[in-house]
């Protein structure tokens, strides 16, 4: 009795329905094992991405949008900004460090264009029916 029957040790053969069911499951299990390292790989070149990017992508972006370059935030907005004499603003808009007013001069519809940080006008849009 010291020694086990070597019988017993033995593992025995599934029968075939058996083997179909243990093979589907092992496939089951790569097949999800892959879908998981594919997605833990994802996030982790997602988080690499976000922590490599250079911290002026996410500063320049406003900047991007038009033509005039961004005031550092310790400049000093201007002010007072003269506009032309019977020009009635309609509204106005602000975009970073420009202004734009919406309005009427003598029957006309324009867009004045000014930069908040120098108080100059960068441009006049007439706007045509």
């Amino acid at each position: 009795m010291t020694r086990p029957m070597t019988d017993e040790l033995e593992e025995k053969p599934l029968d075939p329905e058996m083997e179909k069911v243990r093979r589907k499951m092992v496939r089951l299990l790569a097949v999800s094992i892959g879908i998981m390292f594919v997605g833990v790989m994802a996030v982790l070149a997602a988080i690499v991405y976000k922590f490599t990017r250079p911290a002026e992508d996410v500063a320049a972006v406003p900047a991007a949008s038009g033509n005039a370059p961004a005031a550092p935030s310790s400049t000093p907005l201007v002010d007072r900004i003269d506009l032309p004499p019977g020009f009635e603003v309609v509204s106005m808009s602000v975009d970073g460090d420009r202004i734009a007013f919406f309005g009427t001069a003598n029957g006309a519809s324009q867009v004045l264009v000014y930069d908040a940080s120098s108080g100059t006008r960068l441009g006049t849009i007439e706007v045509g029916r």
